[in-house]
């Protein structure tokens, strides 16, 4: 016994009865069509009128038709045995049927017993097997259904998972980052007061445009470029001239919805991999942009260059750039993509792109 029909709770026949009287048109048209074709067949060797024939075979095909609805066999347990009553009852319902509709006396009935008997198993064996390919139909389709639900299920769990792992990275703003950004407003408070004035507010507008998003599964672009653009300010004045950074942003992208502490990650990256461990540094860009019906969030640096920056290893498939792939696979399916190149002469462009949407 299946665990679908194990669950199933006993049913009323009053309910079964008005069940087996519903069917889509096109399902009885198909019966209609089926019925007329096997009438056609029967009337080449049958002297009498085509609507002989025609009259039995609906009755019989209806008469199956409706019991097997009511029987219900492709989510109850033992489906074949349900089946195989079911078109015994239609069988022997429609010659009843077929005996009062063309007004046959009990006489007739008598003399021609043999003739009945053979209509009722010929019947019953041509409705079973039309029964059984449906029935196999839709044990098939229903079986396709419940695997599309639990892959449904499955990438929704996944998806829930990544969303929670966010969160917790979310909540952890980075603590060395906090504490060396600590440390060099200590450091310049004894040593260039006004720097250090600057350097705080810099990690306030930071922690003011974190603070909101940290349990948000969404934030926008404009939300996220404010982060990464009081992030750079604060890295700005630890590195000095060795850092410069450009933000291009248009008005009309800037309320688009876009993944929390993505755009900041990338700017994280390409710092800590490409611009710091260049003696001379360099220059940093963010740029966001509508591209068909994808919108592309671009950050560009004149660093070292993927090939440096991993060692010829990874070259992009770090940890955090896979987990960025993932997050995006999960928030978006297919539907978005992330791309990370060496550019020349030298440097690195990362590419986020995301489903337009409609504001």
């Amino acid at each position: 016994m299946s665990a679908t029909a194990a669950a199933l709770p006993p049913e009323s026949w009053p309910k079964a009865i008005r069940r087996g009287l519903r069917a889509k048109p096109s399902i009885f048209m198909l019966i209609a069509a089926l019925n007329t074709a096997i009438a056609l067949l029967i009337w080449v060797e049958d002297p009498r009128p085509f609507w002989h024939p025609f009259v039995s075979v609906q009755i019989s095909g209806f008469a199956i038709a409706y019991c097997v609805n009511v029987a219900a066999p492709w989510d109850r347990s033992n489906p074949i045995w349900r089946l195989i009553a079911a078109v015994a009852v239609g069988s022997a319902i429609a010659l009843v049927l077929i005996v009062l509709v063309k007004q046959y006396d009990l006489a007739h009935v008598t003399t021609r017993w043999r003739s009945f008997m053979g209509n009722f198993f010929s019947s019953f064996f041509l409705g079973l097997m039309v029964s059984l390919f449906f029935l196999l139909r839709e044990r098939e389709a229903r079986a396709r259904a419940a695997m599309l639900r639990a892959e449904a299920e499955r990438n929704l769990l996944a998806r829930q998972a990544v969303e929670a792992e966010l969160k917790l990275m979310q909540a952890q703003i980075e603590p060395h980052f906090l504490f060396n950004t600590l440390a060099s407003v200590q450091f310049l408070t004894e040593t260039d007061p006004p720097r250090a004035g600057k350097l705080l507010g810099h990690l306030i507008e930071y922690l003011r445009a974190a603070l909101p998003d940290l349990r948000a599964s969404l934030t926008t672009i404009g939300r996220e470029t404010d982060l990464a653009k009081a992030y750079l300010e604060i890295l700005a004045i630890r590195m000095g001239p060795r850092l410069a950074f450009d933000v291009d942003i248009p008005a009309d992208l800037r309320a688009h919805p876009f993944p929390p502490n993505m755009l900041v990650s990338l700017v994280e990256n390409a710092i800590k991999h490409g611009l710091e461990p260049s003696a001379e540094g360099g220059r940093l860009s963010i740029a966001a942009r509508r591209a068909g019906e994808s919108v592309e969030v671009t950050v560009t640096d004149t660093g070292r260059g993927l090939a440096a920056s991993s060692g010829g290893a990874t070259k992009g498939h770090g940890v955090g750039l896979t987990n960025l792939r993932e997050r995006l696979a999960a928030l978006y399916g297919a539907r978005a993509r992330f791309v990370i190149d060496d550019v020349a002469p030298g440097g690195t462009r990362a590419v986020v792109a995301i489903p337009f949407e409609q504001g």
